[in-house]
């Protein structure tokens, strides 16, 4: 028999490691396709209280393969591909019909960012041509519609990454030739503030510090992340707090795109402690190579709270670019979608990983889960739902809306995985929060009941608030889980199988930045499905 070649080799690797999953699993997860075709390739998702996705690519691509509802056209002479547009490039998806509405968007989004702000509307910035500077926002009504303010950002942002603040206030920081932030809305008088970190971490000819990743630190400072360095940022007076220890192996942000998450922060140490995880990317050079370079295989794990931290560094069992990282209810990390060689961009990677990962931070190991069918490459998201399954869609490796004559064509095909938790043989520990038990508003520093039935003896109870993401380009941003305090889970007298149990909320605006958060309930370490309640 002949030697192996790289790729054949690394493809028998993974159908193993598959069936040693498989074999072990007493439960298996799954997949479904929900939508055969949503229209519009998903680039840019996120999650509303509405149960309803925004999904959104760019308007320079051409046409879509839905249209703009009633006769709509888009006339924008500024538009590279075409100047009437009568094709939508955003849509929502509603979630308990799987039905698409077509949206119309007027200024470029490629590449942009955004959040959710307190009163469940999206914020958006920032984009390509006509929308680099540009604002946008929609509502969570059934007929809500974009509405765009242009020239409302001090520059151009075109891969850069929002974060929401404590006050409501966007931090936007970095993006292509922007080594800078801003805030929206702006102070009178206020424009960008330098950030000479960016323009340290500017790697010639490929950058790899774009789509910086940010989070939130419970001290309320800003740790940012940007191609192997990183920072804690007093974004208030501008000043440098700390500078933390490089990450091995190689470049971690666009076009090296790994991905990043802050753990779960706790009430069992008063949300003191900070852990960021970083997984994947590409070695040095990879991109300038061109030559689909092996992917990285390492994650690195930071506590960006101790007072000198050190990156502790393991193996995915699989190399992996372009990977999404999402905290489930579980608290467990899903690592999913990407490729094994090559960094984002036009045409630039191949051998794409089928198969999700799911990593414990507890005990620190990975599990290769169910692999899909459909490669999800460059431009490809994935964010929770409040039923606990994953919405996976997008990859558009190609200049425009191609599907047919390249390797990997443009993927309009919208998908749901199921984690293994969901399989009906964790019924019986599977907890269900009593409807109208949970107060739709909790206040910071107050207490509030919740009651749940299980058909088991309640055992191991977690309380867990997350805040959905905007995810974009294999980072999640926004994306925040936190474990909260509760006291005793009390049986109920007259209802058989219903406890309740009375639950501490968050302590303020640093630890949970207002806003809709999905809360879950999770018995021997099966989550019941969230529910939405607004936190602040």
């Amino acid at each position: 028999m002949g030697i192996l070649s790289k790729q054949k080799l690394s493809l028998c690797v993974l159908v193993f490691l598959s069936l040693i999953r498989f074999n072990n699993a007493r439960y298996p997860d799954s997949w479904q396709v929900i939508v055969p075709n949503g229209g519009v390739s998903a680039m840019h998702t996120v999650l509303l209280h509405t149960n309803k996705l925004v999904i959104f690519d760019r308007t320079d691509y051409g046409p879509s393969q839905i249209r703009l509802p009633d006769g709509t056209c888009r006339n924008d002479p500024n538009d590279l591909a075409l100047k009437v547009d009568c094709w939508a490039h955003s849509v929502e998806l509603d979630l308990a019909t799987n039905l698409v509405r077509p949206l119309e968007i007027l200024t470029d989004t490629w590449c942009s960012s955004g959040a959710v702000l307190s009163d469940g509307t999206l914020k958006q910035t920032g984009g390509w041509n006509d929308g680099g500077s540009t604002v946008r926002t929609i509502g969570d009504g059934p007929t809500d519609n974009w509405v765009e303010f242009r020239n409302q950002l001090a520059v151009n942002r075109w891969y850069s990454s929002d974060q929401l603040l404590p006050d409501q206030t966007i931090i936007i920081v970095g993006g292509r030739a922007q080594f800078n932030y801003e805030f929206v809305p702006r102070a009178t008088g206020q424009g960008t503030i330098k950030l000479p970190f960016l323009a340290a971490t500017d790697e010639a000819g490929a950058e790899n510090n774009l789509y910086p990743f940010t989070h939130l630190l419970p001290d309320g400072n800003l740790y940012i992340f940007a191609n192997r360095n990183s920072i804690l940022l007093n974004y208030k007076t501008g000043q440098v707090v700390r500078t933390y220890p490089q990450i091995p192996d190689g470049p971690r942000n666009y076009p090296s795109s790994g991905s990043s998450v802050m753990l779960p922060l706790s009430a069992a140490n008063g949300f003191t402690v900070a852990e960021i995880m970083i997984c994947g990317g590409a070695p040095v050079g990879a991109f300038q190579a061109g030559n689909f370079t092996t992917a990285l295989q390492s994650c690195g794990r930071l506590v960006v709270t101790e007072l000198t931290p050190q990156w502790v560094m393991s193996l995915m069992p699989i190399p992996r670019v372009m990977g999404d990282m999402l905290i489930l209810p579980t608290g467990e990390i899903l690592i999913i979608n990407g490729a094994q060689q090559g960094t984002a961009g036009w045409g630039n990677a191949k051998t794409p990983v089928l198969t999700p990962v799911l990593y414990n931070p507890t005990s620190r190991k990975f599990q290769v889960m169910r692999p899909t069918n459909i490669p999800r490459l460059y431009h490809s998201t994935a964010v929770v739902l409040p039923s606990g399954e994953v919405f996976v869609g997008g990859s558009n490796p190609n200049e425009g809306y191609v599907f047919t004559g390249v390797p990997f064509p443009t993927e309009l095909r919208y998908e749901k995985y199921r984690p293994y938790y969901l399989n009906a043989a964790y019924n019986p520990r599977r907890p269900t929060i009593v409807q109208g038990s949970l107060p739709t508003e909790v206040l910071y520093g107050t207490t509030f009941q919740v009651s749940f039935t299980v058909r088991q003896v309640p055992s191991a109870v977690v309380f867990r608030l997350y805040f959905p993401s905007f995810t974009t380009h294999t980072f999640s941003q926004n994306q925040r889980s936190l474990v909260l305090q509760a006291g005793a889970i009390v049986p109920s007298v007259a209802v058989p199988n219903q406890y309740t149990a009375t639950v501490s909320g968050c302590p303020d605006a640093v630890i949970c930045p207002a806003g809709y958060y999905l809360f879950t309930v999770i018995n021997f370490g099966t989550p019941s499905a969230s529910v939405w309640i607004h936190i602040g």
